[in-house]
């Protein structure tokens, strides 16, 4: 990456604990799902520099549960995706001249060290990661709404992993969940070739899931994903394709062409 994000250390003292289980399954990407969501950090944008393929991780919001897993936790972009995965790290250092990295101490440390002119890495987490979904290349993104699964068959994908669960939503008002359901038939799936592995009960799927063709990626500012859902004037984001990125913001309920990053 070039161009070198801002930063910005908060020096506060965090104190992490673990989320209160819920009578809940911990579910991943299900086959059906319109996206696959996950966070992008500088730490796994860096090591992605060092590979062809970068392998993503499913973003998994909800609280942890201890009925066990359903689903798969990773994709992987591939070679026909390569100029995609570029272009979301220019994505990323561009929303970081704009909104600078935050990063805490994972532990007090003496002296943080750098690399290649920035802190250790490894030494801290970084609080305001950006959330991401991939979708299908051909994906009419403004004409649904953002961060919906539209998966009307996720009960029978889910009996696969599990017998019982609930469903994780990005946005959990009623009209969304009725939403995401009654228009599941009406969006396609993010197409993608299920690795080979058999499904062990309650064990989510490690092995990366492979595009069958290209996708696009949707970057948001922030995670108040209800908002997006709602269209609130002003939220902005960057739509990333394998030809370059563009910036859209909301405004009057929908989405308009802000500028044309690359």
């Amino acid at each position: 990456m070039r161009s070198m994000p801002f930063i910005c250390l908060v020096v506060t003292f965090i104190l992490l604990t673990q989320a209160s289980p819920a009578d809940a399954t911990n579910d991943y990407f299900l086959p059906g799902d319109a996206f696959f969501p996950s966070k992008l950090r500088l730490k796994d944008l860096k090591q992605h520099e060092q590979g062809a393929e970068p392998v993503f991780n499913y973003n998994y919001i909800c609280e942890l549960a201890f009925c066990g897993y359903a689903g798969y936790s990773q994709l992987k972009l591939d070679k026909q995706n390569s100029e995609l995965a570029q272009n979301i790290r220019k994505a990323y250092s561009y929303i970081r001249q704009r909104q600078p990295i935050r990063l805490v101490p994972k532990k007090v440390i003496k002296n943080p060290g750098t690399k290649q002119g920035l802190p250790n890495l490894e030494n801290f987490n970084e609080i305001n990661s950006l959330s991401i979904f991939f979708y299908n290349a051909d994906h009419d993104w403004q004409s649904w709404k953002i961060a919906i699964k539209y998966n009307e068959n996720w009960r029978e994908e889910m009996k696969k992993f599990i017998n019982a669960g609930s469903y994780c939503a990005f946005v959990k008002t009623t009209p969304a969940l009725n939403h995401s359901q009654e228009q599941g038939k009406n969006v396609p799936p993010l197409n993608v070739e299920l690795p080979e592995e058999d499904i062990k009960t309650g064990k989510p799927v490690d092995s990366p899931l492979i595009p069958k063709g290209p996708l696009k990626a949707l970057i948001l500012y922030d995670d108040d994903y209800k908002q997006y859902y709602d269209r609130r004037s002003g939220k902005r984001l960057l739509e990333v394709t394998n030809q370059g990125i563009t910036e859209y913001v909301i405004q009057n309920g929908r989405w308009k062409l802000y500028r044309q990053v690359n």
